[in-house]
């Protein structure tokens, strides 16, 4: 596990986090800058050349008329004399230069005056001689210029007062959201440190609004499976001690007792102790399975009455002679997993046969897209404060009757689980005959094409 320093070296801080989006977004910005110029030098490079060509054509047409009125030995003392007044220098060559491609020259020799892009020389033809006039280039800086041009010193204030404003706007957006994930670190690390009540508080940011709100879902869910788990395990450890003191006591009493008779019914006594282990056991381990959702559902569409009517023939040698056992089911189909819903049917009826004083009834009926099943008897029913309590593992109400009735105290349990397995619930209430009724709902599929 890490040390507390190294922990802290690992997370990063607000400013680091800060720094470290502020330096991509202004670098980003930057780039976005930088290309957007190139893309509009690019664009507009042969308009700006053709307007600088169109301007500079009555500075040509003056200087020719100039040269015309002089001989040509005068020339380029005239021009001297012109480019005096300009702030670019003005030539007369003799034959155009090597750079000039053909288009230039084509240009030039329609009497038309052409712009060099690169080097921003405009060249022009000379009146009544063979050479060319060079101007330029037209756009030198002056000696007195600053070191650093106006383009630049104007992108620099442009980053200067974005990257300000973006940086306020950018801490000011991270700082409450920063906030909500250190609420939920903190939070995340005190329950892995063993606090399973730890919640985290509502985020500030809209942003994390649903982040503390899944956390404390998912912390809620995995402290009421701990609890669960912890609850069974004692409530199996409690359940397995009786039988391992009846085993104790029989081997006792085994090794002092002489009567054949009397060994052999401690030697009974202890067979049926391992058989209601081994039973504890493989119940609580197939409960736990059904818990976890491990046991997958089938399900299969059945024609109701037949399939009840089986099971009222399958369990009516399990019911008290003096009990009348009733069954009202439709002709009709449902679907459910058909082990399962033995198991949860059979709980039913076997729990209603243990407190029933003279008859238990099995309705079951669809109602909208929901299979129900309800097992009522006359007995002596179930407080309201305890109806929730009885789907509880290993808890059973009355005791006293533990040894007479047998059982774990898994078998309601198995009931509610396996209406969740199938997307229902079950509940426990008072009937009309007088005892408790006892009611599974399921999900019905829906057909197809609905």
């Amino acid at each position: 596990m890490p040390s507390k320093n190294l922990r802290g070296w690992l997370r990063p801080s607000l400013g680091t986090l800060f720094a470290r989006y502020f330096l991509i977004t202004m670098l980003i910005q930057l780039l976005i800058i930088i290309g957007f110029g190139f893309l509009v030098t690019k664009l507009y490079e042969n308009s700006d050349q053709a307007g600088k060509t169109l301007f500079m054509r009555g500075t040509v047409a003056l200087i020719q008329d100039r040269l015309r009125d002089q001989p040509p030995q005068r020339w380029n003392a005239e021009l001297a004399s012109i480019a005096s007044r300009f702030s670019y220098p003005i030539r007369l060559l003799d034959q155009p230069p090597a750079e000039l491609g053909d288009k230039a020259l084509a240009v030039l020799g329609h009497g038309q005056p052409y712009l060099d892009a690169d080097s921003q020389i405009l060249y022009a033809s000379a009146p009544s001689r063979p050479g060319l006039l060079a101007l330029g280039p037209l756009d030198m800086q002056s000696n007195d210029s600053n070191w650093i041009s106006e383009d630049i010193e104007v992108l620099l204030i442009w980053m200067l007062l974005s990257g300000a404003t973006l940086g306020t706007l950018l801490y000011f957006i991270l700082r409450p959201l920063w906030t909500d994930l250190l609420e939920v670190r903190r939070t995340a690390e005190v329950f892995a440190e063993g606090d399973f009540s730890a919640r985290a508080r509502s985020a500030k940011s809209r942003l994390f609004a649903p982040l503390p709100l899944a956390f404390n879902s998912m912390a809620s869910r995995l402290e009421r499976q701990l609890e669960t788990r912890q609850a069974l395990s004692h409530a199996i450890a409690h359940e397995i001690r009786t039988p391992i003191a009846r085993l104790r006591f029989g081997l006792t009493m085994l090794e002092e007792e002489e009567d054949p008779t009397e060994w052999k019914r401690y030697r009974d006594g202890m067979e049926r102790d391992m058989l209601e282990l081994e039973e504890l056991i493989s119940t609580s381990m197939e409960f736990a399975k059904l818990r976890r959702s491990e046991v997958p559902l089938h399900l299969e569409t059945v024609d109701l009455f037949d399939w009840f009517d089986d099971l009222i023939d399958l369990v009516t040698p399990l019911k008290p002679a003096h009990l009348s056992l009733s069954l009202e089911c439709p002709r009709e189909d449902g679907a459910f997993d058909r082990k399962l819903m033995y198991i949860a049917t059979r709980n039913l009826l076997l729990n209603a046969f243990k407190y029933a004083q003279s008859q238990v009834r099995m309705r079951v009926y669809h109602q909208g897209s929901q299979l129900i099943m309800e097992v009522d008897d006359d007995g002596c029913g179930i407080p309201e404060e305890d109806r929730d309590k009885v789907f509880e593992p290993f808890l059973r109400l009355d005791r006293s009757r533990d040894r007479a009735t047998g059982g774990h105290g898994l078998g309601l349990s198995f009931v509610r689980l396996i209406a969740e397995h199938h997307h229902g619930h079950a509940s426990a209430g008072s009937s009309e005959l007088g005892g408790a009724r006892f009611r599974m709902i399921i999900a019905q599929p829906t057909p197809s094409g609905q």
